[in-house]
């Protein structure tokens, strides 16, 4: 075993797409957060080696200020059961997003979820507060955005999910190499079932908003730990999308209230669909900067973002509690 400790932003990314697959070829585990395992993934993603990069296992040992992937699927929550689990051995298959930014052919790839509004707005200010408040930087800078919220106004296009057209999802590294371009860049057009057409659904206006959620996003820290897509499942083949339609304090608060008891699906101006993909424009002032596990993509002007499904498993080091 090697260990190697990062030092800067974006170092355990720099590492996956360098190291000689053949020297750990049981897997890669990340001590951190949500963001440590998004740069690994990347990394892994971006090689020219995919096929031996997509057999590789990731292992978590939860230490950051958001560890919602590894509490979300695997429902662990502290460093020694991690350990343990690890221990154990055992794999649980989970599915891979990307997002990207259309104008510039940039590509980065999830695990957990994309969103762009007032929660990409707070994970923008909270790293002001990185070096100071550690994880309580996210409740300062939601107070401080939420006193000066902004209209956020985007164009949302997304492509249902129907019952009968849930991807099939064998073959995963053949399918993913047809979608990768050379440079590991997603081509357009990426995953779609051709069987239905495009069938795309339009929406316009003012949203509070944007969430694509590719598990059931279950917060680690707090004491409730509310899930933010209770439909949503890690291989399930789908992304969840939820639109948090409207702008106003009023509103934002009611959602967040309801948000705790796990009651916001039930608001009349949130909707909830499972989709295919998912293209997010911002209109006029708005933000245009696009979370994704817990890291920001920054774009000038007025971007579009793409939010698609890769027909591909990833796999994290650990049994899942229903296997």
């Amino acid at each position: 075993m090697e260990v190697v400790e990062t030092a800067y932003a974006g170092h355990a990314k720099v590492l996956a797409s360098t190291v000689d697959l053949s020297t750990c070829p049981d897997g890669i585990i990340c001590v951190g957060g949500d963001g440590v395992v998004n740069e690994v993934v990347n990394g892994l993603l971006g090689r020219d080696d995919l096929k031996e990069a997509l057999q590789l296992p990731i292992g978590i040992v939860p230490a950051g200020s958001d560890n919602s992937l590894v509490w979300s699927v695997l429902g662990i929550r502290d460093p020694v059961s991690a350990a343990t689990a690890l221990a154990k051995g055992g794999f649980t298959p989970i599915d891979v997003f990307a997002v990207k930014w259309i104008q510039a052919g940039v590509t980065h790839f999830g695990l957990t979820a994309s969103y762009c509004g007032f929660v990409a707005d707070v994970l923008q200010l909270s790293e002001n507060f990185r070096l100071q408040l550690g994880p309580f930087r996210y409740v300062i800078a939601g107070i401080l955005k939420f006193l000066s919220l902004p209209q956020y106004k985007f164009e949302v296009d997304y492509l249902p999910l129907s019952p009968e057209t849930i991807p099939n999802l064998e073959s995963p590294i053949e399918k993913c190499h047809g979608q990768l371009s050379d440079d590991s860049k997603v081509k357009s057009g990426t995953y779609m079932d051709r069987s239905t057409g495009d069938n795309w659904v339009t929406r316009k206006g003012e949203f509070l908003g944007i969430l694509v959620c590719n598990h059931f996003c279950k917060p680690a820290q707090g004491l409730f730990s509310p899930l933010v897509a209770p439909k949503a499942q890690h291989d399930d083949g789908s992304l969840d999308l939820i639109l948090v339609h409207g702008s106003g304090r009023l509103r934002l608060f009611c959602f967040f209230v309801a948000y705790q008891f796990c009651w916001h699906l039930l608001l009349p101006f949130v909707e909830y669909v499972k989709v295919k993909q998912v293209k997010v424009r911002p209109v006029g002032s708005t933000h245009s900067g696009c979370g994704v596990d817990g890291e920001l993509l920054q774009a000038e002007g007025q971007p579009e973002w793409q939010c698609s499904l890769l027909p591909v498993q990833g796999r994290l080091l650990g049994r899942h509690p229903r296997t």
